[in-house]
């Protein structure tokens, strides 16, 4: 083989790996933008995601306080179960507004309407889309401590002391002394 063909072959050689690497790259490229062909739930799955999740926490929250938190700042962030207070793809805080004393909205922007197929209560047309949650009458919160009772004055000397609604205003009877007991009679002397 002369060096001229050798040359030749080293640079279409050079030139196909380049070609072949450049289509992969593209390739690979178009499959990660390929819509649904993402690893994940789409955007507007994490919305409502986010969304239930912020739900749950904002029921919990009046479970304990028994008030609707004035803001989601005001939810405990708990890292067993962690709340998103942002939308992911904008990065805005979600938008939370409480109706009364037991209802409040909370809204996202999405991307698309959901499928028809899916019409449960989190479904939800394109754009800004709010969600009016109301929750049940949880349990009462607890009455404050009774005061302590008062102490009750001892009963005087001449009270006999009955049930705690009665006295005896009277004395009772007297009860004779039991005779003092029998002396042995002197031995004789």
């Amino acid at each position: 083989m002369t060096r001229v063909k050798g040359a030749r072959l080293g640079g279409l050689l050079a030139r196909g790996l380049i070609v072949g690497a450049t289509v992969a790259i593209v390739v690979v490229a178009a499959l990660l933008a390929w819509p649904g062909a993402g690893v994940g739930p789409s955007a507007d799955a994490r919305r409502i995601a986010d969304l239930q999740r912020l739900s749950h926490a904002i029921e919990a929250f009046r479970l304990r306080q028994h008030v609707l938190p004035a803001s989601l700042a005001r939810l405990p962030m708990e890292p067993a179960a962690p709340i998103y207070l942002y939308d992911p793809t904008i990065n805005r805080p979600y938008d939370y507004r409480p109706l009364g004393p037991l209802a409040y909205e909370l809204c996202a922007t999405f991307d698309a309407a959901a499928p028809d197929q899916q019409r449960d209560y989190w479904w939800h047309d394109g754009g800004r889309y709010c969600f009016a949650l109301e929750m049940r009458e949880g349990p009462k919160p607890p009455a404050p401590p009774a005061a302590p009772p008062a102490a009750e004055p001892a009963a005087p000397i001449d009270e006999v002391p009955g049930p705690p609604s009665e006295t005896l205003a009277t004395p009772p009877a007297p009860v004779p002394a039991p005779a003092p007991p029998p002396t042995p009679a002197d031995p004789p002397r």
